[in-house]
């Protein structure tokens, strides 16, 4: 493994000149929210040149060879995270400047060719689900960000996220960024996940418009849970209820169709979460449990 970056002795100035080598979304998207806070964009690239002009267009900026960007204060890479390192390689290093990547399960050893020429280096991940450009222009703001930077910039970094994103920095230790990133994923794609899993089930039985009835429910569970502590203290139904036979119904019903294993998976989830928190006890967990395992 290679070395962390040595400490950086003076973080960029705030405003500060900045150019985006790869233009995918949450990198642009950034791009553009700090374009509106004040800072100046000097350059984009991208493999893509469809991506590249958009982004350009967006920022007032021109597209240049990755090697040819202009020098800035910072760098944003909003590559792809299987690229960042290729395009960090490509980038001519900029003694003083600092590399910034938004992969959440990367640390800074993806920036090593930069960070050995002089540069700082920040591995900044926004927790937000963005589609597209645009949805990430809206809703960036007023997120969580994991934070990873070289030593000296983690000031910097937090004030860049709160002033100019509007977001909260969450130090994350280089190690236990796979572990951050896994959260996220679990949480976001999770939840699309068990409405994809709701809306097969009631699709079966002739609902036409299966996301008009769960969207309401699964928006009102977020807002409960932002509301009152987490998730685990605000786990509802009849698992929590230790509903044994309902657990069954629903099994009996959903036998032979397409539902059945996502709600056994969803269902196990559930039992584990109500069991960790106290919500049931180990009796009801291992009968449910049980009940389960003798349909599989």
């Amino acid at each position: 493994m290679s070395p962390p970056p040595a400490p950086f002795p003076s973080p960029p100035p705030i405003p500060f000149t900045f150019s985006l080598a790869g233009a995918g979304r949450v990198g642009t998207a950034t791009a553009v929210l700090l374009s509106a806070a004040g800072h100046a964009p000097v350059g984009v690239a991208s493999r893509t040149p469809a991506s590249a002009e958009r982004a350009a267009g967006l920022l007032g900026t021109d597209v240049y060879p990755f090697e040819d960007l202009p020098g800035a204060d910072v760098v944003l890479i909003g590559a792809g995270d299987d690229s960042i390192e290729e395009v960090a390689s490509l980038l001519a290093p900029d003694h003083g400047s600092v590399a910034i990547h938004f992969a959440g399960s990367l640390d800074l050893t993806i920036l090593r060719s930069l960070t050995s020429a002089g540069a700082g280096a920040a591995a900044l991940h926004p927790v937000q689900a963005c589609p597209s450009v645009e949805a990430a222009i809206e809703r960036i703001p007023g997120s969580a960000w994991g934070v990873t930077c070289s030593e000296g910039l983690e000031e910097w970094a937090a004030a860049v996220i709160s002033d100019d994103l509007r977001g909260t920095a969450y130090p994350v230790a280089p190690q236990d960024r796979a572990a951050w990133h896994a959260a996220s994923v679990v949480s976001a794609n999770g939840i699309s996940a068990l409405l994809s899993a709701g809306e097969r089930i009631l699709s079966s039985i002739g609902v036409s418009d299966p996301i008009e009835v769960l969207g309401p429910l699964a928006a009102g569970s977020i807002a409960n849970a932002r509301d009152a502590g987490g998730g685990t203290a605000t786990l509802t139904g009849p698992v929590v209820r230790g509903e044994i036979a309902t657990v069954e119904r629903h099994l009996n019903g959903l036998a032979g169709t397409t539902g059945y294993a996502p709600y056994v998976t969803a269902t196990l989830a559930i039992i584990a979460a109500a069991l960790a928190s106290d919500r049931i006890d180990t009796t009801t967990a291992d009968e449910m449990r049980a009940l389960i395992e003798e349909r599989s």
